[in-house]
């Protein structure tokens, strides 16, 4: 199990609207790799942008560092999300709710 964390804020001031994810995922190596994508397939509940979150293990020597990770939507549908689910294992995920500013 991994220590993580993320929030998402939808900036409604901007145009288009955009939804930013951000956060950190504590790594077992200084030169592990983060990558993350929109899942696909998403989730049944399309209020719910689910997210995957890809560790590529580094050859470093171990020791734990967090390293951060940020997603961006920059479009009309950014403003129907009211949660986002990160999956970082096939059984481990983080749900945020996305905070609203404007």
């Amino acid at each position: 199990m991994r220590n993580i964390t993320a929030n998402a804020i939808l900036n409604l001031k901007e145009q288009p609207a955009s939804l930013y994810v951000h956060g950190s995922i504590m790594t077992y190596r200084a030169d592990d790799i983060i990558e993350i994508n929109v899942a696909s397939p998403q989730g049944i509940n399309p209020s719910i942008l689910v997210l995957d979150l890809f560790v590529k293990s580094g050859n470093g020597p171990i020791k734990g560092t967090p390293k951060s990770f940020n997603y961006e939507l920059s479009d009309e549908s950014a403003k129907k999300y009211s949660q986002v689910t990160i999956r970082y294992s096939e059984d481990a995920s983080i749900t945020v709710n996305v905070e609203v500013f404007g």
